[in-house]
């Protein structure tokens, strides 16, 4: 399969996961809330990523070993990417050492981090040591690496699949029984154990002498001071972004209380997966930009950022125009009106996930390409503002607050920035860049308004209107893209790549 090909498969089922995690959230979440009750689902929620700042520890090896993956993939030597799979192995070994100590201190004030009183205590703890144990398969990352960095990603999103369905059903299952925190613990420590062994199925199945290759220690150590020359700045990268992107339910559950943690979460749900696919453009299509940045072909490497740029704009419209119009709605049949968080967080949400969209796309040029050092400095600026501001509006204007420090951090600092560097490092055109971003808006952005002023005037008729109408009004703006944004030779080039897809199925 070809570059494209790839590239398609990857977001194909990724847009696939998407659906999926959308149906399960759908079907679940009501559950668990009434099972569960809003302070353990937020007491869960605010533990899970405070959990989530140990992977820190990594300190970048996962961004140095793709890198390192890609490169030798692109090359096509067998015993290197042995070799490379195998020093990364090794090395997330030694991190576990120290990932397990910082568990350990994690864990005995995770009660005081997230403070919840009476049966929840035990509930969280017991819950939190055995969530801890899925440190233990940090060893097998490198094969899911290995996929990514091989535009076999669609592998990775088939087992998350599998995984997504395992964890909310045991979830479910526990929760109905009464095991509370506790069982949400062990229903996702099981679906990671599912996954990780998935991963490695299939990495040892296309690479079966790894095993020998890890005891070969003499032979990785070129590669492995490769690693950690190149970490550092994956690490920076890594910690801006958990600073600035990923401490909102703590600083929700902290500064107000866990059970507020629960509108905030579900008010921008689905935010939160159009988001993500949105992402997953870039995620799918990385690779395929850093083959030609490695083969010097620049020309077409821009011609492809300036294409990605404008398609990320274009798909992020249409999620976001039908979720910004008809979330009320939707949390309304989902989980109950009184749930809602309110216009601002579905609007700082929708605009929030337009914008990291962009963004992750324009890193990814960076870090596919051995260029993570030259984001250090933004990604730096841009988590410490969304901090501090999260923090701040969190006090003054309450739940909306982390939200608005995104925005303020995003807008003022990263989405003027990283063109600014994309020009000094590849030469990208500004001009062309902005004009990608800017068609599709211009046309978006009175559209969203008339959508948004029909669906606060009237109710879809249930689940189905509901989701006729979000459908309809997506399709709408997906035709009239395709009519007004792509010119005559664009609209071709793309009917030639999905003609040249679907013939490949065929045979």
């Amino acid at each position: 399969m070809q570059r494209t090909g790839r590239s398609v498969v990857n977001f194909a089922t990724g847009l696939m996961l998407q659906v999926m995690t959308l149906g399960i959230g759908i079907f679940s979440t009501p559950l668990l809330l009434g099972w569960l009750g809003d302070e353990r689902f937020g007491a869960f929620r605010a533990a899970t990523d405070w959990g989530n700042y140990l992977n820190l520890l990594e300190l970048g090896i996962s961004g140095s070993l793709m890198a390192l993956l890609a490169k030798a993939v692109g090359i096509g030597e067998r015993q290197q990417i042995r070799l490379t799979l195998a020093t990364g192995i090794t090395t997330y070994l030694k991190i576990m050492i120290v990932m397990i100590l910082a568990g350990l201190g994690l864990g005995i004030f995770i009660t005081q981090l997230v403070p919840v009183k009476g049966v929840l205590v035990s509930e969280l703890q017991t819950g939190y040591w055995l969530g801890f144990l899925a440190i233990f398969l940090l060893p097998l990352n490198p094969f899911r690496l290995l996929a990514d960095a091989s535009q076999r990603g669609y592998f990775a999103n088939v087992f998350i699949m599998f995984q997504s369905l395992l964890i909310t059903g045991l979830a479910l299952l526990l929760a109905s029984r009464g095991f509370g925190i506790t069982g949400q613990y062990i229903a996702v420590l099981a679906g990671n154990i599912a996954f990780q062994l998935l991963m490695s199925w299939d990495g040892l199945h296309r690479y079966p002498d790894v095993v020998l290759a890890i005891k070969d220690l003499k032979a990785q150590k070129p590669i492995e001071k490769k690693l950690w020359q190149l970490n550092w700045s994956t690490f920076a990268l890594r910690l801006s972004g958990q600073f600035g992107l990923f401490t909102d339910n703590i600083i929700i559950s902290y500064i107000l209380n866990p059970a507020t943690v629960v509108p905030f979460f579900v008010t921008q749900r689905l935010a939160s997966i159009a988001q993500t696919q949105i992402q997953g453009i870039g995620n799918a299509t990385w690779a395929a930009l850093a083959d030609l940045h490695a083969k010097g072909e620049m020309e077409k490497f821009n011609a492809r950022l300036i294409e990605l740029t404008r398609l990320v704009t274009v798909m992020g419209v249409t999620f976001m125009v039908s979720i910004a119009a008809y979330n009320h709605h939707f949390i309304k049949l989902w989980v109950g009106e009184d749930r809602f968080g309110g216009d601002g967080i579905t609007l700082l949400a929708t605009c929030n996930g337009l914008l990291l969209g962009l963004l992750s796309l324009w890193s990814w040029c960076f870090s596919g390409t051995g260029k993570q050092p030259e984001l250090v400095r933004t990604a730096t600026l841009s988590a410490a503002i969304n901090f501090v501001t999260s923090i701040i509006c969190t006090q003054v204007f309450g739940i909306i607050g982390p939200l608005l420090g995104t925005f303020i951090a995003f807008t003022t600092v990263s989405l003027w920035q990283l063109p600014l560097l994309m020009r000094e490092g590849f030469g990208t055109s500004l001009k062309q860049l902005f004009i990608a971003v800017a068609k599709p808006l211009a046309v978006g952005i009175p559209y969203g308004l008339v959508i948004w002023l029909i669906a606060k005037n009237h109710t879809p008729w249930g689940w189905l209107g509901l989701a006729a109408e979000m459908s309809l009004t997506a399709s709408i703006y997906l035709v009239v893209a395709w009519l007004l944004i792509l010119n005559k030779s664009e609209r071709q080039q793309w009917i030639d790549r999905f003609s040249m897809l679907f013939s490949r199925f065929k045979r």
